[in-house]
């Protein structure tokens, strides 16, 4: 997925979760796995690109995820 190619740093994985939603995805913080995940996680495995974002990100539980939404407005509402 093109999203995942630039994610280098904390700006440019917030980017890639924007271009995720761009594209349709859901994206959320999954409390059992402890990092950022996909909706399609059901079907196909993004444990490694989704990993990496949390990350870059910074997030390590959901008050994380909270803080990261706020600042880089991750849910686009």
């Amino acid at each position: 997925m093109k999203c995942f190619e630039h994610a280098k740093d904390e700006e440019s994985a917030a980017e890639c979760i924007h271009c995720l939603r761009r594209y349709g995805e859901q994206v959320m913080f999954d409390d059992g796995k402890g990092r950022l995940a996909l909706g399609r996680e059901l079907y196909e495995d993004h444990t490694a690109e989704m990993t990496k974002i949390t990350e870059l990100l910074g997030i390590k539980n959901r008050s994380d995820y909270e803080i990261a939404d706020k600042k880089y407005n991750l849910t686009m509402y």
